[in-house]
């Protein structure tokens, strides 16, 4: 099975790769249904009546932009311009308050893999974005990633944190340093979105059994720390051991702290019904943008179906 998985993710990243497959899926009628089921459009009109539909149903709403990391200092601006008036959006929509919605955002899309100085500029710019939605009664997390050292995401966190103490943030499981990043975030009281990522590179780790056992250790650190989590797995076993966790912390350690589950728009609707209509804090990350044919392709890695659907459009094309 694990030879067949690896397999389908070679297809997939030589697909992500491909200019002219690309180009079909972005043709309006090829792949559109696949599209509009991981994606809630290019425009923010569009993530705005995506984000109108999910909160008249219970959910809750984390909207990322999807666009690509900035060339020159002009665009990492219009990134920031971008997310700004998203959120003020948000707020004449109606749809900011208590926290029902918030923005999330890569210190990268910002400009901070820029040089020189892209990561203090960005920091400002995350800066003026965070400002925006503590204007319009919502708030930021931030994403780590990848491409940018953790200690850089970290850093900037920390620094929006301490004019803004409602800004998140979001880490990935699968990394050594995770379980004393999450000590550290706990004894902080942060607000932690914890996903098992898909980490690589020194200090990644590789095995998934080893994965699954790093998450539910962070986890576990995150929720007797004293943390407010999100547990933003799509992992059935995981999200029932989750469960299991939350439902036996002493009432002590659960008052007035925020736990939620995080899935993506269109990923598992049905545990998203489920876990909304019990009454549990349910928040769909809703990706929006032009640039949404890298986060499509690794959407699908994880289910096949849409794979299917999707090279059977490229090909009648």
């Amino acid at each position: 099975m694990r030879e067949v998985w690896s397999t389908t993710q070679d297809v997939l990243m030589r697909m992500a790769h491909d200019a002219r497959l690309r180009r079909l899926i972005e043709g309006k009628s090829v792949g559109h249904d696949v599209v509009r089921r991981y994606v809630a459009g290019e425009s923010i009109s569009s993530a705005l009546d995506v984000t109108g539909e999910l909160l008249v149903r219970g959910r809750l709403v984390s909207l990322t932009h999807l666009a690509a990391d900035p060339l020159d200092a002009t665009q990492a601006k219009d990134r920031r311009k971008r997310l700004r008036k998203l959120l003020r959006r948000l707020g004449q929509a109606g749809y900011s308050e208590g926290a029902r919605t918030e923005v999330s955002v890569r210190m990268r899309a910002l400009g901070a893999g820029l040089r020189p100085g892209g990561a203090p500029a960005a920091l400002e710019h995350a800066r003026l974005v965070a400002q925006t939605a503590a204007e319009v009664g919502t708030r930021l997390t931030v994403e780590t990633e990848n491409t940018l050292p953790i200690d850089v995401t970290l850093g900037a966190w920390r620094e929006l944190r301490g004019e803004f103490p409602d800004t998140g943030i979001a880490l990935q499981a699968g990394l050594d340093r995770s379980a004393d990043d999450c000590r550290a975030l706990a004894a902080d009281g942060a607000r932690v979105r914890l996903g098992k990522g898909t980490a690589h590179g020194p200090g990644a780790i590789t095995r998934p059994h080893d994965v699954d056992l790093a998450y539910v250790r962070c986890l576990k650190i995150l929720l007797h720390g004293g943390a407010d989590v999100v547990v933003a797995t799509h992992d059935l076993r995981l999200l029932r051991i989750a469960e299991s966790l939350v439902a036996h912390l002493p009432e002590a350690e659960r008052a007035g702290r925020e736990i939620e589950y995080g899935l993506r728009y269109g990923v598992a609707p049905v545990t998203q019904t489920t876990v909304a209509d019990r009454g549990d804090r349910m928040r769909v990350y809703v990706p929006f943008g032009e640039d949404w044919y890298p986060y499509l392709m690794s959407r699908i890695a994880e289910e096949t179906n849409p794979v299917v659907s999707l090279v059977r459009a490229a090909t009648a094309r």
